[in-house]
């Protein structure tokens, strides 16, 4: 007993071994991210044959590793406490890469070159597109093609995740999905709709993101839409303070996550000029009772036992909205208002922008509250409904958290289907 209470396990090792044809005699580094950081881990020497070996323990993180060989050349690679093994070649690195060893790298390299493939191809028929008439058979004909090849990536990427979905490489493969609207819309509705939707393909609680180049990279990719969406500087400072609010909102439950996406943009936005916005950002805690009461894994597990549940005198909220559907209601978008925190003006401008967008067309919005002068409305078409004090208070008790905003969705007979307490955390896995 005294041997085995004073025996300190070894760490365990790792080993990545590669052989890059083509490389000579030369140098190769071994670097790992943090955010944008790149951080030296190892470096190692090549045979003649390209090849070498890293070594490594179980005390570096999980996540996207770098080799950089040959002046700027380089490779990623999932690690995730396993040997990895593969060969290759300079002139081919993608298309050439086989892993003898690693499951992991396999799957991710199977996605790459597959993406490559199908997005080269939805590029060209996008140009093709802009070439026709919006009457001319041609026109369909490639409109539907390119919303094929959509269909036939999203198929191809849920066959390969299905049953990993808790490898790390799956984290890079969902990251680097993206929405993708009809080609037929009109580049602005178009930028609504991947702006709408950006935020719901991954978990951004999700700490180990961080350890990938990819986190800070789908961050400038969110803000780039908003360059697109809201060209007018003026409005592009809107559109900034909304993508970041969304950014931190998304961030859940992991107060870690919230405080990297909050310093990458005010760091960012500082860089940029926008000095309002950062110091507003500055001063935005995780802290705030109205967040947390809404982001926290207590509340989530509390929503989850929502799902079933009638909300209260639904047939007088279903009264409040006069938004026109297609004849398809199949029920609510309910946010229950929490005034005066910067996550219910975020929420309400989500759900209204996104009602434009025809996947939306079954549900009507409202937004309920206890009093009028509670609320400063998103724009005209925002449908409040003020129910007083008793009937607020009635269904609060059912969702809890007062202070918190919090997005219900219904359907046609007022039967909660879900909740969520920020419209990235509605969208991610469903179906709206």
């Amino acid at each position: 007993m005294l041997l085995q209470a004073g025996y300190t396990a070894a760490a365990r090792e790792f080993t990545i071994s590669g052989c890059i044809g083509g490389t000579g005699n030369s140098g190769i580094y071994l670097y790992r991210f943090y955010g944008d950081l790149e951080i030296k881990t190892d470096s190692a020497k090549t045979t003649p044959e390209g090849c070498f070996t890293f070594h490594l323990n179980d005390s570096l993180p999980p996540g996207q590793y770098r080799l950089i060989f040959n002046g700027n050349r380089f490779l990623d690679l999932v690690f995730n406490h396993g040997d990895i093994s593969f060969s290759t070649t300079l002139d081919h690195l993608i298309d050439s890469i086989r892993f003898t060893v690693s499951e992991e790298n396999d799957l991710y390299y199977k996605y790459l070159k597959f993406r490559s493939k199908s997005r080269y191809r939805i590029r060209q028929l996008h140009k093709q597109l802009k070439s026709f008439p919006e009457d001319n058979p041609q026109y369909r004909n490639t409109r539907q093609e390119i919303m094929s090849l959509v269909k036939q990536e999203n198929d191809f990427t849920q066959r390969l995740l299905n049953g990993r979905e808790n490898y790390f490489a799956a984290r890079l493969v969902q990251i680097d999905r993206e929405p993708q609207p009809d080609p037929a819309w009109s580049q602005e509705l178009r930028n609504r709709y991947v702006f709408s939707r950006f935020l719901g393909y991954l978990d951004y609680s999700d700490t180990l993101l961080l350890y990938t180049n990819a986190f800070s990279a789908e961050i400038i990719s969110y803000l780039s839409v908003v360059t697109a969406l809201w060209p007018q500087p003026d409005s592009t400072a809107y559109g900034f303070r909304l993508a970041a609010f969304n950014l931190l909102s998304a961030s859940g439950n992991s107060e870690k996550m919230f405080g990297f996406i909050k310093s990458y943009l005010i760091r960012g936005f500082t860089r940029l000029g926008y000095i309002r916005l950062a110091e507003e950002l500055d001063n935005t805690s995780y802290r705030d009772n109205c967040f947390t009461g809404a982001l926290t894994t207590d509340a989530s597990l509390h929503r989850e036992m929502l799902t079933g549940k009638k909300i209260p005198a639904f047939s007088k909220l279903k009264g409040c909205t006069n938004q026109q559907t297609d004849g398809n209601d199949a029920g609510l978008l309910i946010i229950l208002s929490a005034p005066g925190c910067i996550w219910d003006e975020n929420m309400r401008h989500n759900v209204m922008q996104s009602l434009i967008l025809s996947p939306y067309g079954k549900y009507r919005a409202l937004t309920l509250t206890a009093e009028g002068t509670d609320i400063i409305p998103v724009n005209d078409k925002e449908n409040i409904c003020i129910r007083g004090k008793k009937e607020y208070a009635k269904i609060r008790r059912i969702a809890g958290h007062p202070r918190a905003p919090l997005l219900i969705v219904t359907d046609s007979g007022g039967t909660i289907e879900k909740t969520a307490g920020s419209w990235a955390a509605l969208l991610n896995g469903s179906e709206l």
